[in-house]
Parts: structure tokens; C-alpha cells; sequence
């Protein structure tokens, strides 16, 4: 009995959880636009700054989302852990 309410429990934790952001978030990078041609040295070296630019901002946005993803992580451990420890002490 005390495993179904675990698990009931888990369950709706993790359903909370994914229900709590559901805004999808997505960068907003600039796609660089390349030229058919590059007419001189000055066109293409400001061409792959505009990509290292949109390389980095995506590398960034996607940093930012795996540190929101461990921090909704966390807080549904801690959550568990709290369940646990209220079945532990309390319902034994």
C-alpha cells in the first residue's frame, strides 16, 4: 500500500513538475545571411564574425536552458526527499 501511494505520489510530482514551465523557450539569435559572393576579404571576415556571434549566442541560450533544467531537477529531489522522509517518520 505504502509503495502505490510512493509511486502516486512520484508521479504526480514529476506531472506538476513538467506542467510548471510550460512555456517553450527559444533563442532569439540571428541567423547571419550569406552572400552568394563575398566581393572582398572585409565581406568575408565580417560573415564569420556574424556566425561566431549566432554560435555563441545559441551556445549560450542553451547553457542557460541545462542550468534551468538542473535547477528544476533539484527541486523535484528535494520534493521527493521530503515525501520520503514524511512516509519515514511519519506513516511508519
Amino acid at each position: 500500500m505504502k509503495s502505490r501511494i510512493l509511486a502516486f505520489i512520484i508521479f504526480a510530482l514529476v506531472s506538476a513538475v513538467t506542467q510548471a514551465d510550460t512555456s517553450s523557450s527559444s533563442p532569439s539569435c540571428s541567423k547571419p545571411d550569406k552572400p552568394s559572393k563575398f566581393y572582398s576579404q572585409l565581406e568575408l571576415d565580417s560573415f564569420n564574425n556574424e556566425v561566431q556571434r549566432y554560435q555563441r549566442c545559441l551556445y549560450d541560450f542553451v547553457d542557460l536552458q541545462e542550468e534551468a533544467i538542473q535547477k528544476h531537477q533539484e527541486a523535484a529531489n528535494v520534493a521527493i526527499d521530503e515525501w520520503n522522509n514524511f512516509v519515514r517518520m511519519e506513516l511508519n
